[in-house]
């Protein structure tokens, strides 16, 4: 039978983000000759037309089919499909692969006309810092022990290198006193790892050592520095070319706002329609009485938050600060209280805020579940991909999934690792779920400030097998996200949020100098020119290994996720560029039918051109 294939990629379609009512150039791929083909797609009337595809050369050595089309939509998608003959058959091709019969309008290929895109991200290596854990770098700024208390407790400074303490002796007050010029002062180290994104965890004014209870959501707080902190970090990086994602919980504030302060002394302010409430009075997130739930029924709220002038949304994404993007803490809950549902019309007004500043700006919000109705380009870019990234592939390496674990996922029973067919059809899932454009925007992870890490758990962690993750990781469609300290094996334990929250370790002689080449060659593989938009195929092998191949014209990189036997694997595909093979990690050898020597639980990365 004549195989078949085609994604929303580079290599398929020309430009990648068409403006609504500009000409696309559609390709399909084929292993052989078929009798013909047609482009089926979307029209104003709302049905579907036929373009008929012509013969346009061969890719990788196969033949390519391409149509010309103008992208219409009634506001929403642009969708197509691919129809073909063989044999005197006609077939169907979508996402979903050949069919018999006319695909379901999910699983078309589907456009986002005028995507105002972050076109950067797709080609990026981020890597994410808790301020406070990373590094001193000015020591006339930071907390001061017995300085306050709050919530119970009292601030304390641990000694730099100690294991932070449990959370009811802690109380979120153990400052290490990391600041924004100690972040600063390790460009180099950031650079040398191939890193060009940065994402810190909130820095605004705030009581505790993770600043989710903002005090003051328009000034940098001053143990991290102060507004000139960031202005100078912010200048560095992008001298340096790296990128900065600010955190941000719009959610709630914490008690000591000003705004709650108000709130609670005159129930008749304007700060008082600022935060939801109940039979009980003010809500609060979750419960917890330090985090009180903003109201975004009030419109001043929203004003101060990202409609107008002067709103914290817009005012970091401009000079002299100019960050690069906003991650949005607790995403899919903003805005819900029992009968107020406000969370998609918030996140579209902010939206429209953030790419009327900066049409480049990234949005990615939090959600760990599967979040497609936040991705059809009118709220967020893309997601913390917990999802479609760290909770299969930790479940690859034999944890069990996050919500089916005890202490709020941080203490994960082992169970049974999932098979190759499994990560396989999880990986290709997440991926279809959102439109083709959309899946290039994904921050991919592992771990982060609100999970174990995955090497500190003694009872799945192998060596071999969790490098096979972190390449899984870094060549996944998508921007890889490295929790700092992952690259050096930073210490830690399971059971809490302060477990995953030790302090980098800036003694040399204490890391892991092998994983940190390793993530290093990843590092410099994710500069390839091709791989930002490269089309992606992931299958599965066999019960212990899959693979995932990023293709582009007369180049791709095949990486073989393996936790089997010493044993030979063959990659698939029939769009795999064949004039040479070079092994970049792992494999032993390699023969000219793409067969790959590999030794026990070890994976490999194979650049084909």
């Amino acid at each position: 039978m004549i195989k078949a294939y085609s994604e929303i990629s580079s290599l398929f379609l020309s430009p990648l983000f068409p403006e609504e009512g500009e000409t696309v150039t559609i390709g399909i791929a084929f292993d052989k000759k078929p009798e013909s083909a047609l482009l089926r797609f979307d029209s104003e009337m709302g049905l579907d037309l036929t373009e008929p595809m012509s013969e346009s050369g061969e890719l990788n050595g196969a033949k390519l089919y391409k149509a010309r089309t103008k992208v219409t939509c009634d506001g929403t998608l642009f969708r197509y499909y691919f129809v073909f003959f063989e044999d005197g058959k006609s077939y169907y091709y979508s996402r979903k692969g050949i069919s018999r019969n006319v695909p379901k309008r999910d699983d078309r290929f589907s456009l986002i006309p005028s995507f105002k895109a972050p076109w950067w991200v797709a080609s990026s290596t981020c890597y994410q810092v808790f301020p406070d854990r990373f590094c001193d770098g000015d020591p006339s700024c930071g907390a001061r022990a017995g300085e306050y208390s709050f919530d119970g407790g009292v601030v304390t400074t641990p000694e730099p290198g100690s294991v932070p303490k449990p959370f009811p002796e802690s109380r979120c007050l153990d400052f290490y006193n990391g600041d924004l010029k100690g972040i600063e002062s390790k460009i180099p180290y950031f650079k040398a790892m191939g890193i060009d994104t940065l994402y810190l965890n909130p820095i605004n004014c705030s009581m505790t050592v993770h600043r989710y209870d903002a005090v003051d959501y328009f000034h940098v707080d001053p143990k991290l520095g102060g507004d000139e902190a960031l202005v100078s970090l912010s200048a560095a990086l992008h001298e340096n070319g790296i990128r900065l994602v600010l955190d941000i919980s719009i959610n709630h504030t914490g008690s000591e706002a000003l705004w709650y302060k108000k709130a609670v002394e005159d129930p008749y302010s304007e700060e008082a329609r600022y935060y939801c409430r109940d039979s009980n009075g003010i809500k609060y997130w979750g419960g917890v009485k330090t985090l009180p739930q903003l109201n975004y029924n009030s419109p001043e709220l929203r004003r101060r938050i990202w409609e107008g002038d002067e709103a914290v949304l817009r005012k970091f994404l401009r000079p002299p600060f100019s960050i690069d993007g906003w991650r949005l803490d607790v995403a899919a809950e903003v805005g819900r209280a029992g009968k107020d549902q406000l969370t998609y019309d918030i996140w579209r007004g902010v939206r429209e805020a953030v790419k009327e500043e900066n049409p480049e700006a990234y949005i990615v919000g939090e959600c760990w579940d599967e979040s497609s109705l936040y991705l059809q380009g009118d709220m967020w870019d893309g997601i913390m991909n917990y999802y479609g990234a760290g909770r299969p592939l930790r479940s690859w390496m034999g944890e069990r999934d996050h919500y089916l674990t005890a202490a709020w996922g941080h203490d994960p029973d082992p169970e049974e690792p999932w098979t190759g067919y499994e990560l396989s059809a999880a990986l290709n899932d997440a991926l279809r779920a959102v439109p083709g454009q959309i899946c290039y925007f994904q921050l991919n992870l592992v771990d982060s400030h609100d999970t174990p890490r995955l090497h500190n758990n003694p009872r799945t962690m192998d060596r071999e097998i969790y490098k096979g993750v972190v390449l899984a990781l870094y060549i996944l469609p998508g921007m890889p996200s490295v929790y700092y300290g992952d690259e050096i094996q930073l210490d830690g334990r399971m059971g809490s949020i302060e477990a995953a929250r030790y302090p980098m370790c800036w003694d040399e002689d204490k890391w892991d100098k092998d994983m940190l080449s390793f993530y290093t060659l990843l590092g410099k593989m994710r500069k390839e020119e091709f791989l930002g938009y490269a089309a992606t195929i992931i299958e599965p092998l066999d019960d212990e290994a899959l693979c995932i191949l990023r293709i582009g014209d007369g180049k791709a990189l095949a990486a073989l996720i393996n936790r089997g036997p010493e044993r030979t694997l063959r990659l698939p595909g029939f769009l795999l560029p064949d004039s040479s093979a070079r092994i970049l990690y792992g494999a032993e050898g390699i023969t000219g039918d793409f067969e790959v020597s590999l030794k026990g639980k070890t994976s490999a990365l194979i650049e084909l051109t």
